[in-house]
């Protein structure tokens, strides 16, 4: 119990500084963003084909939103601390490290899932589809997995390299998330955006139309085998970046 006392500590911590005026102006303003472009596209396109609307959406709001979330609440895991002069006070406490660690996680998963959800509600109305109700239960599913998948995948520039954790973060959703992403899926099986895709092919029921070059990007497994492995996944991240964070020191001349 103490342990978790420590953890939600830090998370209501963390949700406190995020529900800032400016903080939430910003939040809003991303969170509109993929409904403006939604609504530019069908004023240029008109009526939306249905399947590319559906893309486009999982690459506005599980993809774009839900990763510059991540980046800004995951990122200063240990680089906020540092500058603060509160990293010396943070370690003598018993289980401090590991509260920082599994506190901000769970209000970058928490704070940025919600935001998320709320650009998917603005999207799905300027988007106009059909069965609306339905699409909004696929996709909170997947903004909810891309954000454990990934706050995990950001703890550990965040570790390991805090001052440049942003650069780093943004270096490993490029390599790892995208370009690797998008290697065939039977020699890719460790990223998020692959189990993202899969689900949402599985879902929307494209598996027997789509080219055969297309079907080497996605997974056939069913859709528990893609959640277990999100899971699993962020759990052997948060697991190495909480060991490196145990054993990782940082003297009073870094913080300069």
């Amino acid at each position: 119990m103490t342990a978790w006392r420590g953890i939600l500590a830090v998370a209501g911590f963390q949700l406190q500084r995020l529900l800032a005026p400016q903080r939430l102006l910003l939040a809003a303003v991303g969170a509109a963003f993929p409904a403006a472009v939604m609504l530019a596209v069908r004023q240029v396109a008109g009526d939306l084909d249905h399947d590319f609307a559906v893309v486009l959406i999982h690459a506005l709001v599980p993809e774009a939103v839900c990763m510059l979330g991540l980046l800004v609440t995951i990122c200063p895991l240990v680089a906020d601390e540092l500058e603060r002069g509160t990293w010396q006070h943070l370690v003598v406490r018993p289980g401090g490290r590991r509260s920082l660690l599994l506190g901000t996680f769970l209000a970058g998963v928490g704070w940025t899932s919600a935001v998320a959800t709320f650009s998917l509600g603005l999207t799905l109305a300027a988007a106009g589809l059909p069965n609306a109700a339905r699409l909004a239960v696929i996709f909170v599913t997947l903004v909810a997995l891309s954000c454990i998948g990934r706050a995990a995948l950001f703890a550990l520039p965040a570790v390991l390299v805090p001052k440049r954790a942003l650069v780093a973060s943004v270096a490993v959703a490029l390599v790892v998330e995208y370009l690797a992403g998008f290697l065939p899926a039977v020699v890719n099986q460790a990223t998020v955006s692959l189990r993202l895709r899969s689900l949402l092919v599985d879902w929307m029921g494209w598996h027997l139309r789509l080219p055969p070059e297309l079907q080497l990007l996605v997974d056939p497994q069913p859709p528990w085998v893609q959640i277990t492995a999100v899971f699993f996944l962020a759990a052997v991240l948060l697991t190495t970046a909480g060991v490196i964070l145990t054993r990782r020191q940082f003297p009073p001349a870094e913080e300069a």
